[in-house]
């Protein structure tokens, strides 16, 4: 740096040799130029100068007493003062200006790469506010609140699904069916429960006589095992298809086993996927005392399959399918003389439409069926029944049939040893 140029944004006046400074007072020159003393910033110590020790040196002469640049200075180089440092008002605004200093000492030194460490030991609880280090509140506050949470959610849930199950299991509509659950009739001895106590233990029995229904080439081979066997041989050499699975298959271990009770008549439901992996349902009912599987609800049978009942052939006086509420009228059975039911098959692949007179008997008994429960404030949109349906005397779609009557809200087989 060249100490002789010159600064082109300097306006002030050269300073010349033969400027009189001697002649200046020294109020004044503070006044003008000079900064404040450093004992008048603010935070810094106050200097306090001791009369005593004046008078000695300067007899005659007062402290208030302005005098020369040159005096000022000789007089300060003789003078020995007596100095109080007021520290107690001073300290705490001090901080902040050291602690701000220190830092910048830090950033200056490239070791410290311009970290700044507070100690928390060396500042009060107002400084620690101050600068941000302050008293943190503890994690462990919150885990515990979230761990009460979850825990109560999970309470929450358990409590739900079990209310839920319970409610489900209650449901019954007015013929008196409803369901029985299994792990709860398990802890009920079979002499209390009777054929259903039996009927709850019998999962493996029912495994075994499907599996054997599932293998069979010829009716020979489970006619044995089936309600009503010798009964039902005709309908059964009639309409049975072998299923084709090979010898020794047997259901799952996971197949579902359920168990039910119509008025004063137990039956159970073993369903799972077959030998084709497709899902399956077999209902088993007890004859006398030996289980047996009703072929008949297993199969969905009926005396007309729904392909001849579409093009309004066949006998329609045992027909099992699922019925539901439905608005297809036409000018013949219109809304203003008839309810409109649709009626699909066990395998839901086809349906027909069937209607019922309004006000007549099967019309009731076919609207009670979708009625919402008083105990439960539940209903139901499909049901299946056992319907027996004629084709009336309108001119009808083919498609369209006159429900004669409501055999069964169920699939069992309606007949008794």
């Amino acid at each position: 740096m060249n100490p002789h140029q010159e600064d082109p944004n300097n306006n002030s006046p050269p300073v010349l040799p033969d400027d009189e400074w001697h002649g200046l007072d020294v109020d004044q020159i503070y006044d003008s130029q000079l900064p404040p003393r450093r004992s008048e910033l603010p935070g810094m110590a106050k200097v306090v100068l001791n009369p005593s020790s004046f008078d000695t040196i300067h007899p005659g002469r007062h402290l208030a007493e302005s005098s020369s640049v040159r005096e000022a200075s000789d007089f300060i180089s003789q003078v020995k003062f007596d100095i109080h440092v007021d520290r107690s008002t001073s300290e705490k605004r001090d901080f902040h200006a050291a602690r701000v200093m220190n830092d910048l000492e830090q950033a200056d030194d490239p070791a410290k790469g311009g970290r700044r460490v507070l100690t928390k030991s060396r500042l009060s609880h107002e400084e620690r506010d101050d600068w941000g280090v302050g008293p943190k509140k503890s994690a462990t506050r919150w885990i515990l609140y979230t761990a009460m949470g979850l825990i109560a959610l999970m309470g929450w849930a358990i409590f739900s699904s079990r209310f839920f199950d319970e409610k489900s299991d209650t449901k019954s509509n007015k013929n008196g069916s409803g369901r029985i659950d299994s792990s709860k009739a398990k802890k009920e001895p079979a002499r209390v429960l009777g054929a259903l106590g039996k009927l709850v233990n019998s999962s493996q029995e029912a495994s075994r006589i499907f599996g054997l229904y599932a293998q069979a080439r010829s009716e020979s081979e489970f006619l044995q095992s089936i309600y009503l066997g010798s009964r039902n041989a005709p309908s059964i050499v009639d309409k049975w298809k072998p299923m084709g699975a090979d010898r020794g298959w047997m259901p799952s271990d996971k197949a579902s086993w359920k168990t039910f009770q119509v008025g004063e008549l137990p039956y159970a439901e073993l369903s799972g996927l077959d030998h084709n992996f497709s899902k399956f349902v077999a209902f088993f009912r007890y004859e006398n005392s030996d289980l047996k599987m009703d072929w008949k609800a297993t199969t969905g049978y009926g005396t007309a399959d729904f392909d001849q009942l579409k093009i309004g052939k066949g006998d329609g006086s045992e027909i099992r399918g699922r019925v539901s509420r439905s608005d297809f009228f036409t000018h013949q059975l219109s809304d203003e003389k008839y309810h409109s039911f649709i009626v699909r098959s066990p395998k839901n692949d086809v349906s027909i439409w069937a209607y019922t007179e309004i006000g007549s008997q099967v019309d009731q008994d076919i609207l009670a069926l979708f009625s919402v429960s008083q105990i439960t404030g539940e209903y139901q949109t499909e049901a299946e029944i056992i319907l027996d349906l004629e084709r009336g005397n309108q001119e009808i779609l083919p498609h369209q049939w006159m429900i004669k009557r409501l055999i069964a809200a169920n699939w069992l087989d309606t007949a008794k040893p």
